[in-house]
């Protein structure tokens, strides 16, 4: 007897979805087997870097900052002693190091622990606009001398300095660190990534190299209150002798021109002087202003020295009198006003 044509077309069906499983199981599990052979993505070794500063110093003529420091590094050990070696290969991109000391290299937990003391010059981008009423970011920046940010990234150990009770905006100082004629107001951290557009020549590197860099930022602010006596007391004394002019008779004109002259040149070899603590910068700092308001003031002095003399030539004594005690009310008015609002507007600039 035949078989029906519908139970041998069902029959069909059922063999062919039946093959049509088994192959979605066959797949499946391939991949898996795949995906469990493949390796897995390798996230970046993690280097926790830390510093704690004995000394800085500002050099402000050439904008960078002298520092003796610790510092330390801390990464997962391995097994391997060129890794490890590999691994705490850092160095500082924004510094002249002129020595660096290693203290003491060993395993603490699952973690290699690498001290040591280091000393040099960092550069740092300075603001003197204020200045002697500045505040002013040393810097110090690490990275890795060979490997790029996908496998190494730098941190600040900031459990190190939790587990110290360091204050959090004062982490690698101490509480009475100086910093010559500066004081330390805060620290800070921050990781970024920063690349370069060049492969080095390395065949092997991407177009675009990136690193993991860690700044560390000192943030100090200058201590101006003597610095403004230091500055300001001998001006004060600069310009007392081109007052004077207003005390001396018309017909010694040879007597005030010189007092005025030598107040101009004093003042001029003060400024002299006092510049060699800063940079040659093409704006103007809160000092600068100071000086240039003072030679006005001390070219203004010639100028009615010479107008009241002419007037007491001219027979006109009364008008040239009245000229003398004006200017001996607006002339230290007008010095000790100006110097004050200039220095009072640095001050909140800063």
């Amino acid at each position: 007897m035949r078989p029906h044509p519908l139970a041998t077309r069902e029959k069909t069906e059922a063999t062919r979805w039946r093959s049509v499983q088994l192959l979605r199981i066959i797949a499946a599990i391939f991949a898996l087997v795949a995906l469990a052979a493949s390796p897995a993505s390798a996230e970046p070794a993690q280097l926790r870097f830390g510093i704690y500063i004995k000394t800085i110093r500002l050099i402000n003529k050439d904008e960078k900052a002298a520092v003796d420091f610790y510092y330390w590094l801390k990464f997962k050990k391995t097994d391997d002693p060129a890794v490890t070696e590999k691994l705490k290969a850092i160095e500082f991109v924004n510094g002249e190091v002129e020595q660096i000391e290693a203290i003491e290299e060993r395993d603490i937990g699952d973690d290699h622990y690498v001290t040591g003391r280091a000393k040099g010059l960092f550069a740092f981008v300075a603001n003197y606009t204020p200045y002697p009423f500045d505040k002013q970011e040393a810097i110090i920046e690490v990275e890795h001398k060979v490997m790029e940010s996908k496998d190494v990234v730098i941190v600040p150990d900031t459990a190190s300095y939790e587990r110290s009770q360091a204050r959090t905006n004062r982490f690698g100082v101490s509480d009475d660190l100086r910093a010559g004629d500066v004081a330390v107001v805060r620290t800070s951290f921050k990781t970024d990534v920063r690349g370069y557009g060049t492969d080095f020549g390395d065949l092997e590197n991407e177009p675009a190299s990136s690193y993991s860099r860690l700044t560390y930022t000192v943030f100090v602010e200058r201590t101006w209150s003597l610095y403004v006596l230091k500055f300001f007391l001998p001006l004060v004394i600069i310009i007392s002798l081109a007052y004077l002019v207003f005390f001396i008779p018309a017909e010694q004109l040879e007597l005030a021109c010189s007092l005025t002259v030598t107040s101009i040149l004093a003042a001029i070899a003060f400024q002299l002087t006092l510049s060699n603590d800063t940079p040659n910068v093409g704006y103007l700092t809160c000092v600068d202003k100071v000086f240039y308001l003072t030679y006005c003031l001390i070219m203004l002095a010639m100028v009615q020295t010479l107008w009241t003399s002419h007037l007491e030539q001219s027979g006109r004594a009364t008008l040239s009198n009245a000229l003398e005690k004006g200017a001996r009310i607006t002339f230290p008015m007008l010095f000790f006003g100006g110097s004050f609002w200039i220095m009072w507007s640095a001050l909140h600039a800063a």
